[in-house]
């Protein structure tokens, strides 16, 4: 039986206006001139802070040893554009967005903003439709294949390995990186360390060690230059 045109993400609004607001581009809006309709932004807006908040609390549940600083790049690479744009893709949201007809004759149906920006509304219109506990099923059921792949262990043990495989892809050089700060007693170390292209400090990392501390700060690094390329 097919989905009702009211069901998106296998859930089903009550205020079917909600969605059809989160599925609509400025663009269709602008040409349209349909009265009472309004665009996605503003739930766009919401849905990011939902989204944050839903993926907060599941990685702080799912990884409960890793430290916080850990879990906030986590949830940065979960959220990023490129990322939200491949799910997006995968739950097939890209044919039901309402675009003006300059907008679809640019490719606008494939763009990776417009398909983060309207996930991102959808999850906003899910909260203000159904609450909390309805956008966080949502959530959940949306990210359980990436929380089922060990997301620390792909994400941080192999992320200088990852950056400098992109960079040749990119034809850029190699990076190098930088001990910037050790602090705390002998048993608890931290260490904090740069990644530099040429002249350029990409990003920082924090851990316990050198080494694990040079991992996250590829993978910070890595996120910073491929949300730079999608733009």
């Amino acid at each position: 039986m097919p989905a009702s045109s009211d069901t998106i993400l296998g859930y089903t609004f009550l205020a079917a206006a909600l969605l059809r607001q989160a599925l609509t581009h400025p663009s269709y809006l602008n040409e349209s001139r349909e009265p009472g309709l309004a665009d996605y932004q503003r739930l766009e807006f919401l849905g990011d802070a939902v989204l944050s908040l839903c993926l907060a609390d599941l990685l702080s549940q799912r990884f409960p040893e890793l430290p916080e600083g850990d879990l906030s790049r986590l949830r940065a690479s979960l959220v990023d554009q490129p990322r939200l744009a491949e799910l997006a893709a995968q739950v097939a949201i890209a044919p039901r967005i309402l675009l003006g007809r300059g907008e679809e004759q640019d490719g606008g149906r494939d763009k990776p903003s417009i398909l983060s920006d309207v996930l991102e509304a959808i999850l906003g219109a899910i909260y203000r439709d159904g609450g909390f506990e309805a956008v966080k099923t949502v959530v959940t059921r949306l990210y359980a294949p990436l929380l089922e792949q060990s997301l620390p262990g792909a994400q941080l043990g192999d992320a200088k390995s990852q950056l400098q495989e992109w960079l040749a892809a990119q034809h850029r050089p190699v990076p190098t990186y930088e001990l910037i700060a050790e602090e705390g007693p002998a048993h608890d170390r931290r260490f904090t360390v740069s990644v530099n292209l040429a002249d350029e400090r990409i990003a920082t990392g924090e851990g316990k060690s050198k080494k694990a501390a040079q991992q996250v700060a590829a993978m910070a690094a890595l996120e910073r230059l491929q949300t730079r390329c999608a733009r």
